[in-house]
C-alpha cells in the first residue's frame, strides 16, 4: 500500500462524521431519553466487553494508568497529577467534534440536549453526547477494578469543550472533590488551561 493510500485510509473523516449522523438518527427516532440510554448501555457493553482487574496497593493501579495498561486508560491517554487526580489530556472524540463540524457545521442541539438530560437524570457533568459516553464509561470500568479488594469510585471535575466551554462539578460538591483529588481549586484551573478533562479515582471505605 502506498504511504498516499494509507495517509487517506489514516485520515478519514468519515467514520468519525457518520457516528454522530447516526447518533442523531437515534435521536430522532427514539427522543433524548432513548439516546442518553442507548449512549449509557453502549458505555456498559464496552466495559464488561474488557477484562477485570485486580490490585494489591494504590500504587500498582497509578503505574497500570501511568503505563497505559488499565481499563480506564484504553481509549484516552491519561496523566496523573495527584494519586486520585487523573486528566485526560485530550478527548478522544475532539477529531470527530472538529471533523464534524469542518464538513456538516455546527454541532447539532440534540447532542447537547442529551447532555443536559444526563445532567439533571443521572449525573452533572456532561457537555455532549460524547461525554455522556465517557464519563458512563469510567463509572462502569470502575466497577470491574478492585484495588487492595475494594472497589474503585469516579467522580467528574471538569472538562473542557474544544471550543473553549467549560463544565465544572456543582458548587456544592466541588470542595469535598477537590480534597479527594489532591488539588485546589487554582491547580484545577491551571488543569483545565491545556488539558480536556479532569476528574478523579478513589478507593471505596
Amino acid at each position: 500500500m502506498t504511504q498516499t493510500r494509507q495517509t487517506i485510509i489514516g485520515s478519514n473523516p468519515f467514520v468519525d462524521v457518520a457516528a454522530f449522523l447516526f447518533l442523531e438518527d437515534i435521536a430522532d427516532k427514539q427522543g433524548e431519553a432513548g439516546m442518553n440510554n442507548y449512549l449509557i448501555s453502549l458505555a456498559s457493553s464496552l466495559a464488561k466487553s474488557m477484562p477485570a482487574e485486580e490490585y494489591n496497593t494504590w500504587e500498582e493501579f497509578l503505574d497500570a494508568i501511568k503505563r497505559g495498561e488499565s481499563i480506564l486508560t484504553t481509549f484516552e491517554s491519561t496523566i496523573t497529577p495527584t494519586d486520585n487526580c487523573m486528566v485526560t489530556t485530550t478527548c478522544p472524540f475532539t477529531k470527530g467534534l472538529k471533523e464534524y463540524t469542518k464538513r456538516i457545521g455546527e454541532l447539532a442541539q440534540v447532542h447537547f440536549n442529551v447532555a443536559e438530560y444526563y445532567n439533571h437524570n443521572v449525573k452533572p457533568g456532561a457537555l455532549t453526547t460524547c461525554c455522556v459516553i465517557c464519563q458512563s464509561f469510567r463509572n462502569f470500568a470502575c466497577e470491574r477494578i478492585k484495588v487492595e479488594g475494594k472497589s474503585v469510585r469516579y467522580s467528574q471535575l471538569s472538562n473542557v469543550l474544544f471550543n473553549g466551554t467549560h463544565k465544572v462539578a456543582p458548587e456544592e460538591w466541588l470542595p469535598i472533590l477537590l480534597e479527594k483529588s489532591g488539588i485546589s481549586k487554582t491547580k484545577l484551573n491551571m488543569l483545565q488551561r491545556s488539558n480536556d478533562c479532569i476528574w478523579m479515582l478513589y478507593s471505596e471505605d
